[in-house]
């Protein structure tokens, strides 16, 4: 996979930056607004989560065109002919934006963690404590990861200039190796549990598959954290990080797309069924306006209408069928229900402003 090319590489992962970001903003929204505007549910720890989750991969999203304006990927060599203190800028750019994206596939886990617990744990406080004590773990090597980081150097400024002394750069990119392992063994662990719990569930079908089918993105995640280990030895190449590293921040995007949409979809059906149950009603309110429109059309066309069906016929006040304003009547038989006709108890209920009509009703047994 070229990346985007072998001149400049910044525009592609551009591109795929903020349409993965997008997708995950709109995703998070919805979730949000099904959550509160739809269920009118007050605010839940859930709810922090996803929203720390998405300012993680917002910022690194940011920072990201920063760097990228400042010249990453582009070949190192050309920028330091370009310009030299500009290229040493980027490199401290570079080492912010390395800390930041280790957050961007370890905070998301939070609110896949949230759900699985609101759904499959509230009568087990075991689930709970062994699934957040699960990323409690990862959250605790990355922050050791995003220490070392900067302390690898000193001054810190070394991870940069290169002037200093620094530890062995396998050290970091060992930790970096273990992070990811451990990050992809609880995004299948996350992806398969639903899948092995939701048919336990007491819901509709359709709602399980979503379920199932949206948790099942961390299989997606996991696969990529599993392929951006084969990446991560790009942030020791000394001689063109600002060329090397771009394909590990296209996959930071993805991953953390892939895990943000995961934690929210399942949460998005009630607004989406509200969204097509209002579609269906707009339909069917415009399909009994044609329809309305052409019974008068036809009524208008034909004079008077005889209903010649056997069991009834359409008689007007004195048993003759010549009026345009007959009452269809069942073979002797009568309304039983007049008195609640006049007594308006079948009155459609609501606001608004009503025609009471008084009816003479006659019957006449017709001989056959």
């Amino acid at each position: 996979m070229a990346y985007g090319g072998d001149v400049n590489r910044g525009p592609f992962l551009t591109t795929i930056n903020w349409v993965f970001n997008g997708i995950a903003l709109v995703a998070v929204l919805l979730r949000l607004a099904s959550h509160h505007w739809r269920e009118s549910q007050g605010w839940k720890k859930d709810d922090a989560f996803i929203i720390l989750a998405m300012a993680a991969n917002l910022a690194r999203a940011i920072y990201v065109d920063v760097t990228i304006s400042h010249g990453l990927g582009r070949h190192l060599e050309v920028l330091l002919e370009e310009n030299p203190s500009g290229a040493v800028a980027l490199l401290r750019l570079m080492v912010i934006l390395q800390a930041i994206g280790l957050w961007t596939f370890t905070l998301p886990k939070l609110p896949v963690v949230a759900l699985l617990v609101n759904i499959f744990g509230r009568n087990s406080k075991r689930l709970a404590i062994i699934l957040y004590t699960a990323v409690g773990a990862l959250i605790v090597l990355v922050f050791i990861i995003t220490i070392t980081t900067f302390v690898q150097c000193t001054p810190v400024s070394a991870n940069w200039t290169q002037k200093g002394k620094c530890w062995n750069k396998n050290i970091n990119v060992d930790l970096g190796y273990l992070a990811g392992s451990y990050s992809a063994f609880l995004d299948f662990a996350f992806a398969l549990y639903p899948v092995l719990q939701v048919s336990k569930l007491q819901m509709e079908r359709s709602r399980k598959i979503l379920l199932a089918g949206s948790l099942s993105l961390g299989f997606l995640a996991g696969i990529i954290t599993a392929y951006k280990l084969s990446t991560i030895s790009s942030i020791t190449n000394v001689a063109d990080p600002t060329w090397a590293t771009v394909p590990l921040e296209v996959w930071n995007s993805v991953e953390g797309t892939a895990l943000i949409l995961a934690a929210s979809i399942p949460l998005t059906r009630p607004l989406i069924l509200s969204f097509f149950q209002g579609i269906q009603a707009l339909t069917s309110r415009m399909g009994g306006s044609s329809a309305s429109g052409t019974a008068k059309s036809s009524k208008n066309s034909h004079g008077r209408s005889i209903n010649r069906s056997s069991n009834h016929q359409r008689l007007d006040s004195n048993g003759v069928s010549n009026s345009t304003d007959d009452i269809l009547l069942h073979e002797g038989s009568v309304f039983e229900n007049c008195s609640n006709i006049e007594a308006g108890k079948h009155r459609q209920s609501g606001p608004g402003i009503y025609k009471t009509v008084d009816i003479l009703v006659k019957t006449k047994t017709l001989s056959t």
